[in-house]
């Protein structure tokens, strides 16, 4: 399950950072923000202390305006 984690923990930052460089968001934070997630639990999930409920993946492929499928696919 670990490695899951990581591999979604690693998809979200990198379309999150993706996104900061597109100007789309100024922040995570910003970022966080517009989900409607905590910037705590966005947190957790990206440090690999939580794992992301369905309703927040959703929420952040909604915002990221990707299919959930890509916030978990294993990058290899």
């Amino acid at each position: 399950m670990q490695h899951d984690r990581q591999s979604i923990a690693e998809n979200i930052r990198r379309l999150i950072e993706r996104k900061i460089k597109q100007g789309e968001f100024a922040s995570i934070e910003n970022f966080a923000k517009s989900t409607g997630i905590q910037k705590s639990l966005l947190s957790r999930i990206l440090n690999l202390k939580a794992d992301p409920r369905i309703s927040s993946l959703n929420k952040i492929a909604e915002a990221l305006e990707v299919p959930v499928a890509d916030l978990v696919r294993s990058r290899k």
